[in-house]
């Protein structure tokens, strides 16, 4: 018979009802709602706003209405699992064992939590800031362009007719946008094919470097702001570009940052003290697999 050791990785995502059981010692034990033969009551709604975590305790007593939410789906699940009842689910062998197992993962899930519970005092502020530092290239920026255009529709396979005309009107567009004084934000009002743009005068907008059409943004590198592109062309038609201002590729300064990146710190801390926690229990005591055994539960093939 052939032995050998396994690991073990448990879950820590928090669930649903994964909080305090603490609930309010001032909720009277009155009906808050009922649906049916199914009541419920302002203590036990109040334990289930309890065991939510603070943001989502927070969001669901903001007002009546996310109250008012929370107690008509407790009715429609509990109406829910009272049918299941009536109708002998519970009872069901296989229904059991998912029961049992949910249970399980419940307690162990609250357990691990409070076991594996990462210090309020962490991390610290100098933690944060090498953090930041070791980890500048997750936090950089692309060079954006905010932009303006005058579009003429055409597609690649419109005819030669269409093609020479759609060529020779964003031509004249172009002369026109670039001549001294010239209203470019009129021209694209009177003149653009993109009906979402047009009524703006053309405006884009703030765009990273990635969402620019590849024809478009192999010109803007020759431009400076305040620049009128010559006609440019795509697969839809000509743009005639006016690159507004632009900024260069940057870094997200620290405070902009600073929760997510103590979130994410938190995170990682407690999946290191997870595995850690399991990889010292194994050591004290190693699993073993009957390798024969478990081979009669492999599928035939």
């Amino acid at each position: 018979m052939k032995i050998r050791a396994t690991g073990i990785c448990v879950c820590l995502m928090v669930c649903s009802l994964g909080g305090s059981y603490a609930g309010s010692a001032a909720a009277q034990d009155t009906v808050v709602g009922k649906m049916g033969n199914v009541e419920i009551k302002t203590s036990e709604l109040q334990r289930i706003i309890d065991a939510q975590p603070p943001d989502v305790r927070k969001q669901i007593t903001s007002g009546v209405t996310e109250l008012d939410r929370l107690a008509r789906n407790e009715l429609v699940r509990q109406s829910l699992v009272a049918e299941a009842k009536a109708k002998g689910w519970d009872k069901k062998a296989e229904v059991q064992f998912i029961m049992e197992r949910a249970k399980e993962q419940a307690l162990l899930q609250l357990y691990m939590s409070d076991v594996l519970r990462v210090p309020s005092t962490y991390p610290s502020e100098e933690e944060v800031k090498k953090a930041y530092q070791a980890n500048r290239s997750a936090f950089a920026l692309p060079a954006q362009f905010n932009l303006a255009q005058i579009f003429i529709s055409v597609p690649e396979n419109a005819d030669k007719e269409a093609q020479v005309a759609a060529q020779k009107r964003a031509a004249d567009l172009a002369a026109k946008a670039r001549a001294k004084g010239a209203d470019f934000a009129q021209l694209a009002r009177d003149n653009s094919d993109h009906k979402d743009t047009a009524p703006k005068g053309g405006e884009l907008g703030w765009l990273p470097d990635g969402q620019i059409l590849p024809e478009i943004r192999a010109v803007l590198d020759r431009m400076e702001k305040g620049d009128i592109s010559a006609p440019i062309r795509s697969a839809t038609g000509w743009h005639i570009v006016k690159l507004v201002d632009k900024k260069p590729p940057s870094v997200r300064p620290l405070p902009e940052v600073r929760d997510a990146l103590i979130q994410q710190m938190r995170l990682r801390r407690a999946q290191d003290m997870e595995r850690k926690y399991m990889e010292e229990m194994v050591s004290r005591t190693q699993p073993v697999i009957n390798q024969v055994e478990l081979s009669k539960l492999q599928t035939a093939k």
